[in-house]
Order: C-alpha cells, then structure tokens, then sequence
C-alpha cells in the first residue's frame, strides 16, 4: 500500500507542470513538432551532401542555423520583453512554415540549389534565435516558477526523446522517398501548435519600466553582471558546450577515426546519449527546491570533463559506448540546471533577455566551437582533441564548485 501512495507520489512530483491545462496542450503539441523537427534536420543535411558532396558546406549550413543565435540575441530578448509573447510565437510558427513551404516547391520541382538551401536555413536560423528563448519565458507564464523546474525538465526529456525518434524517421523517409516528403512532414508538424497557440489565453506579464531598444538591452547585460550568480552561470554552460562539440559535431571522425567503426556504432553512440539525457531529465523533474539544484552546474561540468576525456583515451568502441550514457546525463543535468536557476534569479520583465544570452551561450557558441575544433582535430588528431576539450570543462567546473560565494535564491 505504502508502496503504491510512493509511486503515485513520485509520479505527481515529476509530472506536476502537466496540471496547467494550457501548459499541458502546449506540452502535447510539441511532440510532433519536436519529432519533425529533427526529421527535417537529416534531411536538410542529406540534400545539403547530395547538392555539394561537401564537408564545407555542411559547415556553412550548420553557421546560418546557429550563427544568427550568436549575433542577434541581444536583441531578441529584448524584442521578447517587449512583446505579447503568444502572438510572438503564433507569427513565428507562420514564418516557418511559409519558409519550409518554399523548400518543399523548389525541392519538389527539382530547382533547390546549394545558395538557396543556405538562404533558405539562414532565414530559419533567424526565426530560431527568436523562438528558443521565447520558447523558455513562454513555459515560465504557462506554469509559475513553482513548477518551472518541472517543466524545463520534462521539455528537455520530450527533446531527447524527439531525438532518438525523429533521426530514425527522417534517414527512413529520406531513403524511400526522398527530402521533400520530409519538409512536408515538417509543415506539417506546425498545425497542432498553431492551433493551441491560436487558442490559449495565458496571463500578460508585467513589463518593466519604458525605455529606449539600446537602454533596455545594456539594462539586461548590467543586471546580469551585477547578479552574483548569473554571469559564472553563463560562462560555465559558454565552456560546457563548446566542449561537448566535438563529441556532437564530429562523430562521424570518434567512430571510424578512433575506433574503426561504422554508421551503425555511431547511431548507437547518439542513442545511448540520448537515453542517459533522458535519464538526466527523470531526475531532475522530482527535485522540489531550487536548493537541490545549486551543486548541479559545477559537477555535471566536471562529470562531463573527465567523460570527454575518456572518450580521448579509450580507443574501445565498447567503452566508448559505455561512457556515452554518462555523457548524456551530465550534458543535460547541466543544461537544465542552468536554465532553471537562471530563470529563477531572472525578474519576469527581464527573462526574455536572460533566456537570449542562455541561448546564445549555450547554442551560439557551436559555430565558433565546430571552426576551433575542426582545426585542431587536424592539427593534433581527435583523441587530443578531446581530450583537451575535457580538461577545459572539467576545470571550468571545479574553478565553480569552488567559487567562494554559493548559488542561494
């Protein structure tokens, strides 16, 4: 009896965001969205190799979909602050589509190009530097910061799972198919969110006193540089995910480079991260405090630090794959973490402007990370690479844990 009352417990404590009937469709309509999301990603990658067979141009694919993050993100919080955000993101998802709509005509008609793919996921990437972090202060209206831990917690297990599905469907689609009948499928994957963004009437949020664009946006760097807390935050997820770049962005060079392998083990490899993420995430949704957070950060960092740093000195496809499930656990435990604690040290007229720099620290930094990366995995060879990659990370961490004052709400 006493068994069952705890299951139900533990079941109420990890789900009780889903008890916010808005949150709650908005939660379901980000499954296929999610899901498509990723189907799209393989097949923008297949049709960028098939029109160039370059490595190149994949990089300057992944640049237009990251690199407007980097560069506009001061402004986008801003504009967020400013703004209604639930038509915000209603003209967000119309924008995408509109853009995935012409990918589909020109990819169904035989005329997409190398300059029109990269016009074209440039003009995504710029709507994505909007729509993350907009994304993330939506969730905090949706739900209150009481359950915002929750919340973040269960959008980033529905993310890593989208992942293990989402590729599988894509690479099937592709190969029976072809691209185009994945930009379908992504279209499509909008109308479920048009339809409960359409319909919901979540509460307005107090704005913060009116000012000039350029004041409102130095007033957001100088909160977060007066903060004790926020601004070792960034730069600890800044070292974070610059360091787990190389794992991410060159696997295809991990698993035949270093370990002989083939397209199969690297799959298998981004499965298992995704499962220990998932794990990650089926943690965190039952923490209750922000307190049980705070030691988060700082050791997920150094966990992932000395992970990457085994995967340099392993060498064994079999004890890579082991530590792959680690690897996904401290990513994503310090991913969340970081989201949750600043968004609770965030006030509500200025989230949308800590939630940019998050994005831009945690998804900006890629561009420059992959250049960085794939320089010196030429230079010195991948296991260094990773190596070295871990050490900053796990250094970074400690320099953190060891910070004298401690993060407290």
């Amino acid at each position: 009896m006493n068994e069952g009352k705890d299951r139900d417990t533990r079941w109420g404590r990890a789900s009780r965001a889903l008890r916010h009937p808005e949150y709650r469709r908005f939660f379901l309509a980000q499954v296929p969205l999610l899901i498509g999301t990723w189907i799209h990603s393989i097949a923008l990658g297949w049709l960028m190799w098939r029109l160039s067979n370059s490595p190149w141009m994949l990089g300057v694919l992944a640049v237009c979909e990251l690199g407007p993050t980097l560069l506009l993100s001061p402004f986008t919080g801003t504009i967020i602050d400013r703004v209604n955000l639930r038509l915000l993101l209603l003209s967000l998802q119309a924008a995408y589509v509109a853009l995935v709509g012409v990918l589909i005509v020109f990819t169904f008609n035989d005329a997409i190009s190398t300059e029109l793919l990269v016009i074209i996921t440039l003009g995504l990437g710029v709507l994505a530097a909007f729509d993350n972090p907009a994304r993330q202060v939506f969730v905090a209206e949706l739900v209150g910061l009481d359950d915002l831990r929750n919340a973040i917690a269960l959008n980033s297990m529905l993310f890593n799972l989208a992942r293990l599905i989402g590729p599988a469907i894509g690479g099937t689609v592709v190969a029976l198919a072809g691209e185009s009948w994945c930009f379908v499928i992504k279209a499509l994957t909008y109308l479920p969110m048009l339809f409960v963004l359409f319909r919901m009437r979540p509460p307005l949020r107090p704005r913060g006193t009116p000012q000039s664009f350029f004041a409102d946006i130095m007033e957001g760097f100088a909160f977060v540089h007066r903060h004790p807390h926020m601004g070792r935050l960034l730069i600890l997820v800044a070292a974070c995910s610059f360091c787990s770049v190389p794992y991410f962005y060159f696997l295809p060079a991990l698993v035949r480079d270093m370990l002989g392998q083939n397209a199969d083990a690297a799959g298998l490899l981004m499965s298992l991260t995704g499962l220990g993420a998932m794990v990650a995430g089926l943690t965190l949704t039952v923490r209750d405090r922000v307190e049980q957070l705070e030691v988060f950060p700082a050791w997920s960092s150094v966990a992932l630090g000395l992970v990457l740093i085994g995967m340099g000195f392993s060498g064994v496809y079999w004890v890579t794959a082991v530590l792959a499930l680690p690897l996904g656990l401290a990513i994503l435990s310090q991913n969340l973490a970081s989201n949750t604690l600043l968004q609770h040290f965030a006030p509500p007229a200025l989230r949308g402007r800590i939630m940019a720099m998050y994005a831009m620290v945690l998804l900006g930094v890629v561009p420059l990370g992959s250049l960085i990366t794939g320089l010196a995995g030429d230079w010195l060879g991948m296991p260094v690479t990773f190596i070295a990659g871990g050490a900053l990370c796990a250094a970074t961490g400690l320099a953190f844990a060891w910070a004298p004052r401690r993060i407290r709400p």
